[in-house]
């Protein structure tokens, strides 16, 4: 899968690349049908309770960082230029549409670049995956969130 698409594998003098919904990856139907799994839009539906906003996620496998920004609004504050996680991202944004929220991105979604541990990483990760399955196709079920305040 490509990397550093969007970043070059460099961070930038003047600030950090964002994301758009628009640069996300188009699903397959397949794609949809991952999304749709009940247990993961549940742990959707969970994140966004409004005793969560403010939490944060980090999203190990998939590639991001996801944060209860209330009502119903999940933020990725950061993903990995990897496609993967771009595709993880899409996948991110079907189901949580499906649980009744909506994902934003730009302005607040920083961009980084694949280091080189990351990679190691990544490849394990796209190993650990069954035939035809994604590292994104489920989420943790047990609500490891943690909090923090953002300006």
């Amino acid at each position: 899968m490509q990397e550093n698409t969007m970043t070059n594998g460099t961070y930038l003098d003047e600030g950090y690349i964002t994301l758009r919904h628009e640069q996300l990856p188009t699903l397959t139907a397949s794609d949809l049908h991952a999304a749709a799994i009940p247990d993961n839009i549940a742990f959707f539906a969970d994140f966004m309770l409004k005793q969560n906003v403010g939490r944060y996620h980090w999203f190990e496998r998939q590639g991001f960082t996801l944060q209860n920004a209330g009502a119903g609004v999940i933020r990725c504050v950061y993903v990995v230029d990897h496609a993967s996680s771009l595709h993880n991202l899409a996948l991110v944004n079907e189901t949580v549409s499906l649980a009744g929220g909506c994902l934003e991105l730009a302005p607040f979604t920083v961009v980084s670049p694949m280091l080189e541990g990351d990679k190691d990483e990544q490849a394990e990760c796209e190993e650990e995956a069954g035939p035809g399955e994604t590292p994104s196709q489920s989420f943790p079920q047990e609500s490891s969130v943690v909090g923090m305040e953002v300006a």
